[in-house]
């Protein structure tokens, strides 16, 4: 299985650390089309992208899009609201 890396996410999507939005930069098959907003709400709590047909995490996503490394512990959101996507709202736990 290959590894999502920062260089791939960054050229097929864009984040936005005030609002914590991930937005498409291309046009993918089926309703993904380039300027749309990227993730669904998923397990009830957390927004999932699916990127390169596997989904993510968006707070994963959001922390090696920042700091070009997966986080290696849980993360945690600090308001403990799972669709708070800011990067100012992100922590390792």
């Amino acid at each position: 299985m290959t590894i999502l890396t920062q260089d791939t996410l960054k050229s097929l999507l864009s984040y936005d650390p005030d609002t914590g939005d991930f937005t498409w930069l291309v046009t993918r098959p089926g309703n993904a089309k380039a300027g749309s907003k990227a993730g669904a709400r998923s397990s009830g709590r957390y927004v999932s992208i699916s990127v390169c047909g596997r989904p993510y995490k968006a707070h994963r996503l959001a922390w090696l899009y920042v700091y070009g490394t997966w986080p290696e512990t849980e993360m945690d959101h600090i308001n403990r609201d799972g669709f708070d996507n800011r990067l100012c709202n992100l922590r390792l736990a």
